[in-house]
């Protein structure tokens, strides 16, 4: 399967009832475990750069290492640029290889989200890439209000009139989700889900999955969501591996016995959540 466009996969993993999982990374041990993972549980999965991350590594870099390592996978790999609202940035990212970006205007008025996502949607396509845009706002965990007020929701009837005059490939929606840590659990409105996923004929796509109970990504993916988005809690885990690893009495002082140690602690995590899309035998929409 190898190197695959992100509409590709999101089309497979709708036919078969579930969703596809897209991490954040920053280097290559982030993006090579992740596919490592994938592909020894079979399941298709996305690597995304976000644009703060390009302080630390190049769109160039990033995409050479994640097409260098999908040639030598066996599952579909996908290459996607996260939340960016610069025409610029995403020109360029296209250019230097991405084949999926995200145009995020949400938090404009709505006709201008619209009309920035027509504009990012026309050079995009004629590029060969695919484009994922906003709708609703997404805000932040931290802040109770951004994923508990229903007024920031996405409503099926806006959700239809943007795709039906942006023709965008793939739609993030906000159902009670939110970016980092939740002060407190979510509940996502997954009537809302099921309404809007019969309003729309577009892969629908969740951001702020950290902290979202596993029966609740479940029922999402059940009911429409085709893509997940994973960030905090995956960087998180870099960072709180190392500070394990420190603890250790008898361990070698060595950065490559660091690596060894956070490479099975990460793959952990992600064998179980990788496993959160693999459909049950009854699985239906």
């Amino acid at each position: 399967m190898a190197f695959e466009k992100v509409s590709t996969i999101l089309k497979e993993v709708d036919a078969k009832k579930t969703a596809v999982l897209a991490f954040d990374c920053y280097n290559y041990e982030s993006i090579a475990w992740i596919i490592e993972t994938a592909e020894e549980l079979g399941t298709p999965v996305i690597v995304m750069l976000h644009p703060g991350m390009m302080k630390y590594i190049t769109a160039e870099l990033f995409a050479k290492i994640t097409k260098t390592l999908a040639k030598k996978a066996k599952i579909p790999v996908g290459l996607h640029l996260d939340h960016c609202d610069s025409f610029d940035t995403i020109l360029g990212v296209i250019k230097a290889g991405f084949t999926s970006v995200m145009i995020d205007g949400s938090r404009l008025p709505y006709e201008e989200n619209v009309r920035a996502t027509c504009e990012v949607m026309k050079a995009a396509h004629a590029l060969g890439a695919d484009v994922e845009a906003e709708l609703g706002k997404v805000g932040i965990a931290a802040n109770t209000s951004d994923f508990k007020n229903e007024d920031m929701y996405t409503t099926p009837e806006q959700a239809a009139d943007f795709i039906d005059r942006t023709k965008v490939d793939s739609l993030a929606i906000a159902i009670g989700n939110a970016h980092g840590y939740y002060v407190e659990t979510p509940k996502l409105d997954m009537n809302r889900l099921k309404e809007i996923n019969k309003a729309v004929d577009t892969p629908l796509v969740l951001h702020g999955g950290t902290g979202i109970p596993d029966d609740q990504l479940k029922q999402a993916f059940k009911l429409g969501i085709s893509k997940l988005n994973l960030a905090t809690e995956y960087f998180a885990l870099f960072y709180s591996t190392t500070k394990d690893y420190q603890q250790i009495k008898d361990k070698k002082d060595s950065l490559f016995s660091l690596w060894a140690y956070q490479k099975k602690e990460i793959q952990d995590y992600l064998r179980n959540k990788l496993s959160l899309t693999i459909p049950d035998a009854k699985t239906s929409r």
